[in-house]
């Protein structure tokens, strides 16, 4: 049984542990997170659908191969759950967009969410997410809500997976990444955010917002689960050729004791512009915490940030285009309403600004991989400010951006550069404001160097403060 909300906010490796000794049992592990979400869910709704039969029955085949003495997966009887833009076989996959998908059931699931059930882990059900990944959550839907302040945004798109995590309603759970659709969420929930390596895990089964720019990747409560779920789902796939064939993560971050030959990229003006005040002062704490476990800071500059962020405006419009070729535009009444606007504007888009913008791309991550040959991480805010409260959500900000003459993505400068860079990136919990609302860093590594970033961050994290701190729903 679940003592008080102790087990809420276990970790994903001290449940698996425990479970594997037989000190804890699945069945009434996960008996227990589906009490919580029944009870604490309606303030927050982060879940869009419970499938408490499954996952039930799914505990206890668990709990039998543990009596069994049966091998043990990774994550054996964990509970998890997934956004909604994952495909999961016989469970309604409405990405978010219950008119256009209503109805929807897939005949198999993607392949990360496979994964992590081959793994042993418990799927508790499907979370709330901004329609088609997008900024906005449909009108038929229930609004997600903050947990730390249910007045505010939890963030998006992956906006559930991020409350459920804060709110002790999954362990683990599955994001998307295109623009900030992990990090932000995590950031402004006051949990872990791991955006990996693009192609480090298959987008099989998975709803693309823009393809060559989409990363699937976990938010937990620690580096050291973000590893593990990782190690679980990372790898190439037949069912997705842009997999990396040799992708691979390890199970637990590689121990450092220190930041010693650490090479931290950090640019004063990127850092800076146009970020709150508690965003600036946190960042450069956590710069000083490394630099007093032994790093060394080099001073960059990341290149051309309007340039790039317009290149990453086409790339992703086209991709949105190709996207919703099945529904736009003989159901654009059933769309939220910037969804719909978008989709007209890049209706608009020549096809050949595609070919253009690609080898800008192109051009921009061979600037980035030069970088790291420079440093070994680049650190600078997850977002630009703490929680907005939810009449101030992120169509707004690309709004005002747009108003003042700045790239509508402009908000997101912090988390997009690094999805058009293809390069692993981790929102890392970094203290609250006065009013006790989360704050986060950012790490951003060398594409394929997962690992090497899992393995600074852990470290970094152990220096955070305000660990272990719970949001106000008990």
């Amino acid at each position: 049984m679940l003592s008080g909300s102790q087990l809420a906010y276990e970790s994903a490796t001290s449940l698996r542990r425990r479970i594997a000794v037989k000190e804890l049992s699945p069945r009434e592990l996960v008996d227990g997170f589906l009490r919580r979400i029944e009870q604490r869910d309606p303030q927050v709704h982060s879940y869009l659908y419970v499938a408490a039969d499954r996952a039930a029955e799914a505990a206890r085949r668990a709990e039998q191969a543990v009596m069994d003495g049966r091998e043990l997966g990774p994550l054996h009887g964990v509970p998890v759950a997934v956004k909604d833009l994952f495909d999961t076989q016989g469970i309604e996959t409405t990405c978010g967009s219950p008119r256009i998908l209503h109805g929807n059931v897939p005949a198999r699931s993607a392949t990360a969410v496979e994964r992590l059930e081959s793994a042993g882990a418990v799927l508790l059900g499907k979370l709330h997410m901004t329609e088609f990944a997008f900024l906005e959550h449909h009108a038929d839907t229930p609004p997600a809500r903050n947990p730390w302040d249910l007045a505010r945004s939890p963030g998006g798109s992956s906006s559930g997976s991020a409350i459920a995590v804060a709110a002790g309603l999954a362990t683990a759970t599955l994001g998307t990444d295109t623009v900030a659709s992990i990090r932000l969420p995590a950031a402004w929930c006051g949990v872990i955010g791991f955006k990996p390596t693009w192609g480090m895990v298959s987008r099989d089964g998975v709803f693309p917002l823009a393809a060559s720019l989409d990363h699937v990747g976990p938010i937990t409560r620690s580096v050291a689960d973000a590893a593990l779920m990782l190690h679980c789902i990372a790898g190439p796939d037949s069912r997705d050729r842009s997999a990396l064939p040799n992708g691979s993560i390890r199970s637990e971050p590689a121990p450092r004791e220190n930041f010693a030959g650490v090479r931290i990229g950090w640019d004063e003006s990127y850092v800076t512009t146009d970020a709150e005040a508690d965003v600036i002062t946190v960042t450069r704490t956590a710069l000083d915490a490394m630099l007093a476990l032994g790093a060394e800071v080099k001073p960059i500059e990341v290149p051309s940030l309007d340039s790039t962020l317009n290149t990453f405006t086409s790339v992703f419009l086209l991709e949105l285009r190709s996207a919703h070729v099945r529904f736009y535009p003989e159901r654009s009444d059933d769309y939220t309403p910037t969804l719909r606007e978008t989709l007209a504007l890049a209706s608009g888009f020549d096809p050949l600004r595609y070919v253009d913008a690609s080898i800008r791309a192109r051009a921009f991550r061979y600037q980035i991989d030069c970088l790291f040959d420079e440093i070994d991480v680049l650190l600078c805010p997850a977002a630009p400010s703490a929680a907005t409260l939810l009449t101030g959500d992120q169509r707004r900000s690309s709004d005002v951006a747009r108003g003042s003459g700045r790239n509508p993505l402009y908000p997101f400068r912090y988390t997009c550069l690094w999805n058009l860079a293809g390069t692993p990136a981790v929102s890392l919990p970094w203290g609250f404001t006065a009013g006790g609302l989360p704050l986060a860093v950012q790490l951003v590594g060398r594409r394929r160097a997962d690992d090497a970033l899992l393995s600074i961050a852990a470290r970094l994290e152990a220096e955070a403060p305000d660990v272990g701190r719970r949001p106000p729903l008990e």
